[in-house]
């Protein structure tokens, strides 16, 4: 199975340590996943003005690149990128601020996915409180998040 994390790198992610609250969100699931033997391949998305794959491996440092924020995020550039239905599980670490057509579309996109396919931690105290659901977990939740969903199937 596969991981996919997909990190905000709009520029409201720069205000209030938020790319520094979501690189350590994604060491943690790195490191969870390696000192538990896991054998879930973890990809990482730099979501942004585009969305790209962003090479890192276990035990890597993390790529300074994630922590230059800017911009806004393009929602179609990540779902073309991700596909209507995703490999595997799917981890965003934003702080949930989204242009309004761009959040509808996301919607959508969301609506769609088979249930247990993406899981929403929000990074930073001042995430948007409009992102919500049993889905969305605070970033002081993450292995609540975690716990049992990288195990359990499509449902």
């Amino acid at each position: 199975m596969t991981l996919t994390l997909v990190l905000d790198t709009s520029g409201s992610m720069a205000e209030e340590g938020k790319c520094l609250i979501a690189r350590g969100i994604a060491r943690t699931v790195e490191q969870y996943l390696r000192l538990t033997d896991s054998n879930i391949d973890l990809k990482l998305i730099a979501w942004g003005t585009e969305a790209r794959y962003v090479e890192w491996n276990r035990n890597d440092e993390f790529p300074p690149e994630m922590l230059d924020c800017k911009g806004a995020v393009n929602v179609e550039s990540l779902i073309t990128l991700l596909g209507k239905q995703p490999d595997g599980k799917v981890l965003f670490i934003t702080d949930g601020f989204w242009p309004v057509n761009d959040a509808k579309i996301l919607k959508r996109w969301k609506n769609e996915l088979l249930p247990e396919t993406l899981h929403v931690i929000k990074a930073g105290a001042d995430s948007n409180p409009q992102l919500k659901g049993t889905d969305v977990f605070s970033a002081e939740d993450l292995f609540a998040a975690l716990d049992g969903w990288l195990e359990r199937g499509a449902v």
